[in-house]
């Protein structure tokens, strides 16, 4: 769920009816009537509201803890009833027919539904075959054959044996959420007074529902002209974590420099350096602490949080380092612009990670990479523009997943060695390695590898390359990759002066580079076969032209399994460059199938082995 959008039809609506008219034994039949009205109302308007909620579907977070799956009691009879809710909830989350009587159920609502089902019963047949399903292919194969009307009255009696337990909070809970699911589902139908009733009784008894904390990762299908993998939505994203007894945050603010993909206006993608802050304030209805990128992100990111949030619960909670009624705000730079993928993950997580241990981070420092809960940096692509992006920003230090190792030598392909002498790149492991380069105040043995480094790259930039060649310049360095193994600047310098160094684009440098260079063309393309026919020719051909030069300027450089994919991308850019103007049917069918030569290329080259396997890191 998601900021400004409701939360369910019903609850919004039941919450204006009782500003309206508080509820009272002699009108509460009164009040029941224009809650409905409302509802109803709520309902029609919420797809203007949300309608970008049912472009995508997200995964609920099955560790969320709504309610004691353990402690629900259903009754010595209650098998029955137990098994048809858990089956019903699962069958709202398969894909019904757009066909049918009742139509499609909205994404948030199938998503939400498949949570309660899990909650209920992890160990259901229904609730694990849909989820595999879901997400595996973002769609289910459950029978069309079930009306929305049989799945309430299901839902119904589930709800009204948890009830008969008055003593059970979880069943409460549990109640209040498959509720919810239900009016949402079919406000209309002939039990939703009753429903609503009990629904009002819950909620007076203190029993409210959340789904922001239900909402797991986001599954998207691949797009293959898109490199990054970015799709769905574009929005702020949130996560919660629970409050614990700490009186504070160390600070209250924090930056860091995270090199990302940015999304440019012309359609094409580039790494960039773009600082990153975060500001912790106390605010007043903010149940534990509340972390919220306030801008437009996109579903890898906001992946990411999730991932940020649980790391920090894991490290901090047993400490007893969490406070309560914080909320976090995140924003880039740039707060304009569109970013994706999992590239900020790590630098988001140190820059998090420094409020609760109030130090400070180095302004020089900049990073890339995934992270995960236990605090692996994971690897990411487009490794060498994110470092000449950190360069273009006078950045000192640089930090890159160990998996991306093998792409930093792009740096030297593409560049040469200067680049590698103007900033200084280390690879991490986790957010061990990744903190002793962050912190401003570094231990001893770090900063002196540091200064040792910098004094070899002043040598050099006075001498010119030639003093590579020195004995003594050779021997520093090797002393600074002794004192710090994952200084790769250090490595690749080793490996340029011994005839090492590869002279070809890594595997995941060659795709990035082949796709960031064209991803503005095929974008185009996409949309011209989407529509029947070219928009704006003459920015086509131009956007198409300087596409074709970049690629070809790769010509020799990319890894020998990428030259076919390299040739077809050229050749679709002379394609749109040579015959835009004059662009019909006859084009598009001719887009057609180099598109699908470039896709049957691109599908070989992932399911190869050794791509797969250095892609992975």
């Amino acid at each position: 769920m998601k900021e400004n959008a409701p939360r369910a039809g019903s609850r919004d609506a039941f919450a204006l009816a009782r500003l309206l008219d508080p509820l009272s034994s002699t009108n509460n039949q009164m009040n029941l009537k224009l809650f409905r009205a409302l509802t109803l109302c709520a309902l029609l308007f919420a797809p203007c509201l949300c309608a970008q909620e049912d472009s995508l579907f997200y995964l609920p977070d099955m560790e969320a803890e709504l309610f004691d799956t353990e402690e629900l009691e259903f009754g010595r009879r209650g098998t029955f009833d137990k098994s048809g809710l858990v089956a019903a909830l699962a069958r709202i989350a398969s894909d019904f027919d757009p066909e049918e009587k009742n139509g499609k159920v909205p994404n948030l609502l199938r998503s939400n539904a498949l949570g309660i089902a899990g909650r209920i019963n992890p160990d259901a047949k229904s609730f694990k075959t849909t989820y595999e399903q879901l997400e595996q292919d973002a769609e289910a194969y459950g029978s069309s054959g079930t009306s929305k009307d049989r799945l309430v009255g299901n839902i119904y009696r589930g709800v009204r044996t948890l009830l008969k337990d008055k003593g059970n909070e979880d069943n409460k809970i549990c109640a209040a959420y498959c509720v919810d699911v239900a009016i949402r589902l079919l406000p209309d139908h002939k039990y939703a007074e009753d429903l609503e009733t009990i629904q009002q009784e819950l909620e007076e008894d203190g029993v409210e529902v959340d789904w922001d904390q239900l909402q797991g990762k986001a599954v998207v299908k691949e797009t293959p002209w898109n490199p990054f993998g970015q799709g769905g939505r574009m929005e702020a994203r949130k996560e919660k974590m629970p409050g614990g007894e700490a009186k504070g945050l160390a600070s209250n603010q924090s930056s860091v420099v995270g090199l990302v993909v940015v999304t440019l206006g012309s359609g094409k993608h580039a790494g960039a350096a773009s600082e990153i802050i975060a500001t912790a304030l106390r605010e007043e209805g903010v149940k534990g602490v509340e972390f919220k990128i306030d801008q437009k992100v996109g579903d890898m990111m906001g992946n990411s949080l999730k991932s940020i949030r649980d790391y920090l619960r894991i490290t901090y909670e047993p400490k007893g380092m969490v406070p309560d009624g914080y909320q976090v705000s995140i924003v880039f730079q740039d707060r304009d612009q569109r970013v994706d993928g999992p590239s900020a993950g790590t630098a988001m997580a140190l820059m998090l990670d420094s409020l609760f241990t109030g130090e400070k981070l180095d302004e020089g420092f900049a990073c890339t990479g995934g992270i995960t809960p236990n605090g692996k940096v994971t690897s990411i692509g487009g490794v060498a523009a994110k470092i000449r992006g950190a360069t273009r920003r006078d950045c000192t230090i640089v930090g890159v997943p160990e998996g991306n190792a093998k792409g930093v030598n792009d740096i030297l392909v593409l560049d040469g060695v200067q680049q590698l002498l103007d900033i200084q790149v280390f690879t991490m492991k986790d957010m061990d390695e990744a903190r002793a380069l962050s912190r401003e105040e570094k231990d001893k043995d770090v900063q002196s590898t540091l200064d040792d480094f910098k004094s070899v790259a002043d040598v050099i930039a006075e001498q010119g390359e030639a003093a590579l060649k020195n004995t003594r310049v050779q021997e520093r360095l090797e002393a600074v990759l002794e004192a710090m193994p994952n200084h790769i600047s250090a490595k690749l310098l080793l490996d340029h002066i011994r005839g090492d160094a590869p002279e070809r684009l890594s595997v995941g440098g060659s795709f990035h580079e082949i796709d960031s260079r064209s991803s503005a063309v095929f974008s185009r393309v996409q949309r011209t076969m989407m529509r029947g026919k070219v928009s704006e020719a003459d920015e086509a051909e131009s956007a198409a032209a300087d596409a074709r030069e970049e690629l070809e300027e790769l010509d020799g450089k990319i890894h020998e399994k990428f030259e076919d994919y390299l040739k077809a991308a050229i050749d679709i850019c002379k394609a749109v460059e040579e015959d835009a103007s004059n662009g019909g049917k006859d084009l598009v069918e001719s887009l057609k199938s180099r598109w699908s030569k470039i896709n049957s290329i691109r599908k070989k080259l992932r399911d190869d082995p050794e791509v797969f396997e250095e892609l992975r890191g």
